[in-house]
């Protein structure tokens, strides 16, 4: 779904994700040499007020942020996450954006805006919501400019003590912005994925007629465990939680694992209706979800790649789906209560529920299909590969993708497939993943080879005017497991859910895998994918600045590009962003 607009030879198109919009700018003619200072672009949310988007780089290089208007946006695509910079919050609704070409005079000054040349669009920005589905994400930029100058570099996400806890009570101070709790943090980095499942959550406890269903693995949110225990005092939840080693046995300093504790609470307050069953099926049992079910009869669903965790919902990139056609519901009930009390994998794997893949389609849905697992080996190799195939095929022209594991140790045929696929320059490929064994590809003017990012290696301190950024420790940075084949295309498919996407989960942990066929849907994906790519990118491209230092030279600080010379890479044929400037135009 895109709106676009065009003007005097400059064209701006407008992408709609899910509560975020990539803007795609084009040129029909290169710039002369030494004229082109990038793109203002401005944006009117639905209260009418109307801001320059921010950028952190300047023509002096200092650690000013200012508006695109004064410094343009010397790049031919944009993300733009409502409220990053201004204290309206998040707001849905309608945007308007407008982008206006910029240049330099023979002194190199910038000109003034020339609004003949400028292109606007109006587009919703608000949770991907068609129908009966619905897409989320977290933000996954605690290692962020933003989070640093809202938050700081070196704010905690935990106060000391029990970890339920009141979220209101004051995290810090920022100067600009004030006291913050730790509810605003969490709210700011869980962006649409938390909101959405404690919408769920809330929707139970409002309504005595609701009971809930929970698969859970990582289970330390201090407040959806709140939820789910008053749930409990009120008997209407039913929760089966992971108790792998990880989840069940003493850390190794000797304290019990939250999800133990929370087990031992949740066992105290419940009444008659609510339970809790602790399993792992071969390894995990993996599956993130929530299910509702009214009178007994399941009407909504949540699942995903984000654990109800502190580290899935505001530290790990993730996503979150909700489906609420009858059909999907009631099928993930009838598996949720297949293995309710029972979650051996050597059982499952042998029931109709693992044995094929579940078609779903109608008009409020996007047709997808949904495996559950664990499967049999056979049938593991054959899902695998299928997806493999479709990466591979000659029709596919790009492939998009964020998925946490992808080293060597990974099984099966897709992993090896995605970590070689930037080395076929004939296909339009952005990556990002947690570990990939060592194999990465950076951008390189002059090539047109895909770029596959290590988001746990780029943390490396970026140089002035770039300020400290918060550590992510031990964390994942990507946790997502999603694969985008052929984002504009009709033939257009979304690979997502909580599998690994490898032969090791597939035969052994309790997971799900989706497929979904829907252009719209998988531009969604496709802007979180490029989005975590690009962060990422620029932090492992600033590795240099470590080398210098290591020398003893100084670090120069970044600035924009004063000689217009950066645009040449956008109208090189040999290079990747020239493919990415004419695919998205």
């Amino acid at each position: 779904m895109f709106q676009d607009d065009s003007n005097n030879g400059f064209s701006l198109k407008a992408y709609k994700g899910s509560l975020m919009t990539m803007l795609a700018m084009n040129l029909d003619e290169k710039p002369d040499d030494g004229t082109f200072a990038g793109f203002t672009i401005y944006y009117t949310n639905p209260l009418g007020n109307r801001y320059p988007i921010q950028n952190l780089l300047n023509f002096d290089g200092n650690d000013k942020v200012t508006g695109s208007d004064i410094s343009p946006i010397q790049l031919f695509k944009w993300v733009h996450f409502p409220g990053s910079y201004q204290q309206t919050g998040m707001l849905s609704g309608n945007y308007t954006y407008e982008a206006t070409p910029r240049f330099f005079d023979k002194d190199k000054n910038l000109l003034p805006l020339d609004s003949s040349k400028t292109s606007k669009v109006k587009i919703d920005v608000s949770d991907f919501n068609e129908g009966k589905f619905r897409v989320g994400f977290t933000r996954a930029f605690l290692k962020s400019q933003a989070f640093a100058n809202r938050f700081g570099a070196n704010q905690k996400l935990l106060p000391s003590g029990n970890w339920i806890f009141d979220t209101k009570q004051k995290a810090g101070t920022n100067k600009k912005y004030g006291d913050f709790t730790y509810e605003d943090m969490y709210a700011w980095l869980g962006f649409n994925a938390r909101s959405i499942i404690n919408e769920f959550l809330e929707e139970a406890l409002k309504d005595n007629s609701v009971t809930v269903d929970m698969f859970a693995y990582d289970f330390n949110d201090p407040v959806i465990a709140t939820m789910c225990l008053d749930l409990a005092t009120k008997g209407r939840i039913r929760i089966i939680l992971d108790n792998a080693d990880l989840h069940h046995d003493a850390d190794e300093d000797g304290k019990t694992p939250k999800e133990d504790q929370f087990e031992e609470m949740f066992n105290k307050k419940a009444k008659l209706g609510a339970e809790m069953f602790r399993c792992k099926f071969g390894r995990y049992s993996h599956c993130k979800e929530i299910i509702l079910k009214k009178n007994g009869i399941a009407y909504k669903v949540l699942t995903g790649s984000t654990n109800f965790s502190y580290t899935g919902l505001y530290i790990n990139a993730n996503h979150i789906l909700v489906f609420e056609d009858t059909k999907v519901t009631k099928f993930y009930a009838e598996v949720f209560n297949a293995c309710w009390k029972d979650g051996r994998a050597t059982s499952f794997r042998m029931t109709e529920f693992a044995t094929k893949a579940q078609p779903f389609s109608g008009v409020d849905i996007p047709t997808t299909e949904i495996n559950v697992s664990p499967h049999t080996a056979d049938y593991a190799e054959q899902l695998i590969d299928s997806i493999t195939a479709n990466v591979k095929d000659s029709k596919t022209n790009s492939v998009l993708f964020s998925v946490m594991e992808m080293g060597k140790s990974s099984t099966g045929s897709l992993i090896p497939a995605l970590r070689a696929l930037h080395k076929d320059d004939s296909i339009y490929t952005y990556g990002v993943t947690d570990n990939s064994s060592g194999e990465i590809s950076l951008y390189k003017p002059g090539q047109k080879n895909g770029l596959l990012i290590n988001a746990k290696n780029a943390s490396r301190e970026l140089p002035p005017p770039f300020r400290e950024e918060h550590s992510l420790g031990s964390a994942h940075a990507i946790h997502h497991k999603f694969v985008v084949t052929n984002f504009n295309k009709p033939t257009a498919r979304v690979y997502c859910g909580s599998s690994n996407l490898a032969l090791g989960g597939e035969t052994q942990n309790g997971d799900n895998l989706l497929c979904i066929k829907d252009t719209d849907v998988a531009t969604v994906f496709a802007i979180e994918a490029l989005r975590l790519t690009d962060h990422y990118n620029f932090r492992s491209l600033s590795d240099q600045t470590e080398k210098d230092k290591a020398k003893g030279q100084i670090v120069q600080p970044l600035t924009l590009d004063n000689t217009g010379k950066w645009v040449e890479r956008y109208f090189d044929k040999n290079d990747i962003k020239n493919v990415e400037r004419e695919l998205f135009a």
